[in-house]
Order: C-alpha cells, then sequence, then structure tokens
C-alpha cells in the first residue's frame, strides 16, 4: 500500500466527464492533502465543483487502508449528498482490488477488511455522539446544515480519546455573513476581513503558490483555507468562466457570484431586485385560453389557517418563448372541496400541459388524487420543498426576471409578495405578517415548464 497519499489516489478511479478515468490528482488537490497531514483544524470557504470532497474521502480511505483502528466521519447536507458521496468513495475502490476489499454493504458505512470504517452520515439527522474514537470529520457544505452546530459539538466527545492525530475539516460555499459557520470562518482572525481576502483571491490578487489558492493560520492555530475556481487548470481555459457557469447552471447571477467567485450575501436582504419587479410588471391577466400558446400551473396548498392556496396559471408563448402570468386562483379558509372544485374549473378552462402541486406537508396529496381524476390530458407532478429545492425553484422565478421572461400584472399580489421576500441567513421567507404562498405557486408553475424542467436533473431532489 502507497504511504503517500498521492501515489495511492494514482491508483484509484473516479467519475469525470461521464467516464471513469484514473484519479491524477491536480497541484492544488496536493498541497489540499498536505494541509490536511499537518493541520488538525480546517475552515474552508471555496467555490463550487472543485472536488473538495472528493479530496476529503480520498484522504480518510488512505488513512482507513493504513490503519485497522481508523474511523472517519463525513457529514454531508441532506441523504441525497450522503448516498451520492458513499457511492463515490466506493467507486475509488476499483482500482485497488490488490490491497483492500470492502467488508460492508451499507450505503452509509464503509467498512475495509481487517482496516479501518468510514461513516456517511445526513447532517439535518445525525450526530455522532454514539460513536467513539473518531479521529477525522468532514462537515460539508456547513454553512447549509441547520443542525451544523450541535453536530460539531458532538463531535468533540467522539473524538476525545484520539488525541492530536484527529482532522476536524468544515467546509463550504459562502452564504449569509451570520450563523455557525460564518463565525467560525471569522473568529481568532485578529482583525482580518475574511470577505476581503476572499475578494482578493477571486482577483488573482492574493494567493500561496498557484493563483486561486489561498490560506492562513489564525491565532488558536485553525488553518483558513481559501480555494477559488480559478485554481483548477480546466476551469482557467474557459474564456468569460463565470458567464459560461450563469448559462451552463441555468441559475441567476446572484447565485453563481456566490457558489463559483467567494461572494457572500447580507444576512436579511430582498431576494428580488425592485428594478427587475417594476421591469416585468408588464402583462395583463387573460380570462380565455389562447390556442396558439401552452399552459403550465402551480398549486401551493394550505389548510384552514391563515395562509392561502394559490393556483396560478402562466401561458407560454411559442413565438416568443416568454412566459406570462394570466390567472392567479388565491383564497384561503375553504374547504379543501372548495378549493378543488374552483381549480378543477381552472383546468377545464386553461388545459394546462402540465401542473406542479406540493405534497411536502401531505395536504397537497388530497388536491394531486382528486384533480388527476377527471384531467386525463393534463400531466400533474408531485413537487417536494426541502430548503434546498426551494432555494433552487425561487432562483428559477428570479433567473426569469433577469432573462425578461416573464411578465406579469403590476397589480398583481405577486409583486406585492416579491417586494416583501427576503433571505434570512441561508433561508428564504417572507417578511413577518407577509406571505410568499404566490411566489411559490408561481415558482411550481416554472419549474413544471420548459423554462426549467429542461434542467430537471438540478431539481432531482424535489419531484416524488
Amino acid at each position: 500500500m502507497p504511504k503517500e497519499w498521492v501515489n495511492f489516489a494514482r491508483l484509484t478511479t473516479i467519475r469525470s466527464g461521464g467516464e471513469m478515468v484514473q484519479f491524477n490528482p491536480y497541484l492544488y488537490q496536493m498541497i489540499i492533502s498536505d494541509l490536511m497531514d499537518k493541520y488538525n483544524n480546517i475552515v474552508c470557504v471555496k467555490s463550487r465543483q472543485l472536488g473538495l470532497t472528493q479530496i476529503a474521502v480520498s484522504k480518510f480511505l488512505h488513512r482507513a487502508a493504513l490503519n485497522p483502528a481508523y474511523s472517519a466521519i463525513a457529514f454531508l447536507r441532506n441523504s441525497n449528498d450522503a448516498s451520492a458521496v458513499s457511492r463515490r468513495t466506493k467507486q475509488l475502490l476499483s482500482g485497488l482490488s490488490d490491497y483492500i476489499v470492502p467488508d460492508s454493504d451499507n450505503v452509509g458505512y464503509l467498512k475495509l477488511k481487517n482496516l479501518g470504517e468510514i461513516y456517511f452520515k445526513n447532517s439535518s439527522r445525525e450526530g455522532s455522539r454514539s460513536y467513539d474514537s473518531v479521529i477525522d470529520f468532514l462537515f460539508d457544505e456547513a454553512a447549509f446544515s441547520e443542525n451544523i452546530d450541535q453536530i460539531y459539538a458532538a463531535s468533540s466527545p467522539s473524538s476525545a480519546m484520539s488525541g492530536d492525530k484527529i482532522t476536524k475539516l468544515i467546509v463550504s460555499t459562502p452564504s449569509a455573513k451570520s450563523g455557525w459557520y460564518w463565525n467560525k470562518l471569522n473568529e481568532n482572525n485578529n482583525g482580518l476581513d475574511i470577505e476581503e481576502i476572499c475578494n482578493r483571491v477571486a482577483s488573482g490578487d492574493l494567493y500561496n503558490e498557484i493563483p486561486g489558492l489561498y490560506w492562513f493560520e489564525d491565532s488558536q492555530g485553525t488553518l483558513k483555507l481559501i480555494v477559488h475556481w480559478s485554481v483548477h487548470p480546466v476551469y482557467q481555459n474557459i474564456p468569460n468562466y463565470l458567464d459560461y457557469r450563469l448559462k451552463q447552471d441555468g441559475t441567476d447571477t446572484e447565485t453563481v457570484l456566490r457558489e463559483y467567485d467567494l461572494k457572500f450575501v447580507d444576512s436579511a436582504v430582498s431576494v428580488f431586485a425592485i428594478d427587475l419587479i417594476r421591469e416585468n410588471s408588464t402583462g395583463n391577466y387573460e380570462a380565455n385560453r389562447d390556442d396558439n400558446a401552452d399552459y403550465y400551473c402551480g398549486l401551493d396548498t394550505s389548510t384552514m389557517g391563515s395562509d392561502y392556496t394559490v393556483f396560478s396559471v402562466i401561458k407560454h408563448n411559442l413565438k416568443t418563448d416568454t412566459y406570462s402570468l394570466v390567472h392567479l386562483y388565491r383564497k384561503r379558509q375553504e374547504t379543501s372541496a372548495s378549493h378543488i372544485y374552483q381549480i378543477s374549473k381552472l383546468i377545464d378552462l386553461y388545459k394546462p400541459e402540465c401542473v406542479g402541486i406540493e405534497t411536502t406537508g401531505g395536504v397537497g396529496n388530497i388536491y394531486l388524487e382528486e384533480l388527476s381524476k377527471n384531467n386525463y390530458s393534463t400531466e400533474f407532478v408531485n413537487i417536494k420543498t426541502t430548503r434546498d429545492t426551494k432555494t433552487t425553484m425561487v432562483g428559477a422565478l428570479i433567473l426569469s426576471l433577469e432573462k425578461r421572461k416573464l411578465s406579469y400584472p403590476d397589480n398583481s399580489v405577486l409583486v406585492d409578495e416579491m417586494l416583501s421576500y427576503r433571505r434570512i441567513g441561508a433561508k428564504f421567507e417572507a417578511a413577518s405578517g407577509k406571505h410568499d404562498d404566490t411566489i411559490m405557486s408561481v415558482s411550481f408553475a416554472l419549474t413544471v415548464s420548459p423554462f426549467l424542467r429542461e434542467k430537471i436533473s438540478l431539481l432531482a431532489a424535489a419531484f416524488g
């Protein structure tokens, strides 16, 4: 078994460009590996798609292959991420059959025969209190994990017997300038402005060894690591890389700057720009169906409380490839039978190609079942919302405004909701006393329309 990680990594295989290839680490990945050997505690801010998670689990696998007593836990943002990283780690084994063999077939657990082990955990649900003598921890996308502070606190007892052998790696793309991850990134920096450092790294003005990579040790011996997309040899050669990502990812400008260019956002800011809201408020409601257009609908359901049940109808102009909000049903404190009856009439009138119905809380399942009974020509899609998928779907609405693809009447309640919609930390939500039912309904309609459905892989977790 190779003692050096880089030689071990070259024996493994990874998925790249749609095929399995030999893992041949880039220079920046080798430097990060060396830093993981030197420092016990690392807090990292990074651009997306740089393979930081891959480096971490590959290091864990190497250490597990060298030490029968080794144990590591990777905390991922959700169950989908935990499963995906577990599968990718097991794929690394295909080139190592002469050295190690797996001794488990559990998606959340990899045990090497007569050697070490790695756990893959959903950070939104699981902690580490029941595990002893854990040596290494990965806290992935820590800015987006709601329980990460509690999970991190619980890791101390789990690693108490490991002494100074441990590595705790906290990694995330930027989010809001608040919360546990932001505080960990900023603590003990002796007055250094982490946001300014990120901007200088992104501009190429500040780096260690190679552009796009910078680190420093804080006053408590923790390594603060900044990794920008420009460190990647392939991305360096793509002209106007951020514009490329904007088109490739199909998301809004702010998201691209945050996820790739290391830009943090204020902890409580408006989600929708006022000028974009105004510029797109040029539409009109339409009482009749246009047979030369396609229609898509979104349904945000509610119970008998203060929230509204909202059914939005958007029209797709096939000639101009633009969308317009042409009808909005928005009522509350009525029975589900009454809502279903009135919504059924709208489906009969507009004959939509597809209706997206939110079913997360269970109430939407009733609507899905009843509405799909008598509307055989319409496709119905059940949509499940989490914090991640909600952010992505609202991001589609933001993108539709930036691209001038969606219009709506200037007196629509959608305008009022967008004006009061806020980002609080890493979450999207309506301001106190306001509603977001219409925003979500229109976002659901866009999600099942060609505008976003062609990028359905980005939203796979949202669909049941």
